[in-house]
């Protein structure tokens, strides 16, 4: 199993949605109205005058032929949106109870 944690402009939450039910992931728990600055490029997302824009997140805990497809769902995304930010964080998860 893999969590997978995906940040994006809530500009791409439509997006983010449908490479969800394309890859059929039920599963997932959103933040919205999350706050942050990119490590390598980008502008800061922070909901103020000065940087308006603002994140969300969503983590999901899938099997690894589906953290695959969301990965290269993000890739894709990330391709046609570099502007608007979108990054995915995969970790191994021993258990689920």
């Amino acid at each position: 199993m893999k969590a997978i944690m995906i940040v994006y402009n809530q500009a791409l939450t439509e997006r983010v949605g449908e490479l969800l039910d394309e890859v059929q992931v039920r599963g997932f728990t959103k933040w919205e109205d999350v706050k942050g600055r990119g490590s390598k490029t980008g502008d800061p997302h922070m909901g103020t005058h000065t940087w308006p824009a603002l994140n969300s997140a969503i983590l999901s805990v899938v099997d690894e032929d589906t953290a695959a497809k969301l990965l290269r769902g993000v890739e894709k995304i990330n391709e046609t949106a570099q502007a608007q930010g979108i990054r995915a964080f995969q970790w191994n998860i021993g258990q689920v109870v």
